[in-house]
């Protein structure tokens, strides 16, 4: 009897919680390829793909609509990107202004992890209040969201904890990875990197999607970022990274394809921005150093300051302790006005795409070949190649691409010009969500019944 017992509550907590969906249900699957150029959406051979590189991403546009010129916000980074996709709202209205929060005192170490940090429903919680099955795996800014099945991005920042061990913290429901594990499904025993991470968390949605059905599924797929960064907008390395992530999206097209799933499913692969090279990396936080105006320390941690600069790649951020001294604000202007690698704005200035969080008293936008670092052991100036984002949404090699196939899609149309916003009501139409935000859906001819 007691084996018995220890079998069934094991069956139990395992098995027995589950929530599953049906296949007759509608359902989106929303995938975000990070860093996804729209050009290689649209032109692929100018980056020397040959035309049976990415098959999978030239299927989606054959059987859907598609775009290469999708504007992101500002700033154009990931995290406030990937919660304007879920919201239909730029990132002043749904709060989350950049990858990181202003702490100047932890160097900007943190990443605005958490969704109680958003200020307005997401599609996550619309899906949770019209009890729908949700699975997010490793989408930016959702831990702690009301998701049915979830693997939340998070990252240690510190020592004393393993970025794996903060992950099965998070996890929704707990030991959701665990299960996955013993299952067979995935197999990992310490924090997996670069590829392997990403085919990880592949074959954690793959398993996940088949085991519950869920009728609103969100994936974050990371490694073209990363190489971006490291190499440029395009080198071999980058290549082998979209080939890598155009295999994984076939390997969702066949799960589709087997399942017979094409007339209750729509598929969307988006990204959340594109990229430009630079040549020289910029350390504005030096340039106050130098003046006296904060001290960096010996491990390049940032102390005693009266202003500060939060460097995000393509755009910077200024802040004042003390935006009242007028006089002070205007020697920091003044010097700043004096550089010419960037562009210099007042906040109050910045209206329409290029608006900032409400508490920045200057804006920077870097020039062509300049990027914001985070590194307060460089000099201002030093040697960098690689690429950012971050900047301008409306510059074009900063815009991102889209691709959708399956219920209530149109075959084979380029939508043209478009805005990551439109995506959040557009999924909100499809699965009848009632999000209410100020972006109009993308304009396809949606069908529900």
């Amino acid at each position: 009897r007691f084996i018995l017992l220890i079998f069934f509550s094991f069956m139990l907590i395992f098995h027995g919680c589950d929530k599953k969906g049906s296949w007759a249900d509608d359902r989106v699957i929303l995938i975000s390829i990070d860093g996804l150029q729209g050009e290689i959406i649209l032109h692929p051979e100018k980056y020397g793909f040959k035309t049976d590189d990415l098959p999978h991403f030239s299927r989606l546009k054959n059987m859907g609509s598609y775009s290469g010129q999708v504007q992101t916000i500002f700033p154009s980074q990931t995290y406030p990107a990937h919660t304007s996709i879920i919201t239909g709202e730029v990132p002043p209205v749904h709060g989350i202004i950049n990858n990181r929060p202003f702490a100047p005192e932890s160097n900007f170490s943190d990443w605005y992890w958490f969704a109680d940090s958003i200020k307005v429903p997401t599609l996550i919680d619309k899906a949770y209040e019209k009890n729908l099955i949700t699975l997010s795996i490793s989408w930016p800014v959702t831990v702690g969201a009301p998701a049915t099945y979830m693997l939340a991005e998070i990252q240690s920042t510190s020592d004393s904890v393993s970025t794996l061990d903060l992950v099965r913290k998070y996890d929704v429901p707990n030991l959701f990875l665990e299960k996955a594990k013993i299952r067979g499904a995935i197999r990992v025993d310490k924090t997996p990197k670069d590829y392997d991470r990403d085919l990880l968390l592949h074959q954690l949605f793959l398993d996940s999607f088949k085991r519950y059905r869920p009728h609103l599924s969100l994936y974050h797929i990371i490694q073209t970022d990363y190489e971006q960064h490291d190499f440029g907008k395009i080198s071999p390395e980058v290549k082998k990274a979209y080939v890598f992530a155009d295999s994984l999206i076939g390997n969702i097209l066949s799960l589709i394809d087997i399942n017979n799933l094409w007339d209750t499913t729509t598929l969307i692969v988006t990204g959340d921005h594109g990229f430009k090279n630079h040549d020289k990396g910029l350390n504005v936080n030096r340039l106050f150093a130098d003046k006296g105006w904060l001290t960096i320390d010996n491990n390049g941690q940032i102390e005693n300051w009266d202003v500060v600069c939060l460097s995000s790649g393509g755009s910077a951020f200024v802040r004042l302790i003390d935006s009242t001294n007028e006089a002070f604000k205007k020697d920091v202007q003044l010097m700043l006005a004096q550089q010419s690698e960037f562009e210099l704005f007042e906040n109050r200035h910045l209206i329409g795409m290029l608006s900032s969080g409400d508490k920045e008293d200057f804006v920077l936008l870097a020039k062509d070949g300049f990027s914001f670092i985070r590194n307060n052991k460089k000099p201002y100036i030093y040697e960098s190649f690689g690429g950012n984002h971050g900047g301008n949404p409306s510059e074009p090699t900063l815009f991102t691409g889209f691709m959708s196939a399956g219920r209530g899609i149109q075959k084979n149309v380029n939508i043209g010009q478009m805005a990551s916003t439109q995506i959040a009501p557009f999924v909100s139409d499809l699965l009848l969500l009632d999000l209410n935000c100020n972006a109009k859906p993308i304009n396809v001819s949606i069908n529900n019944n």
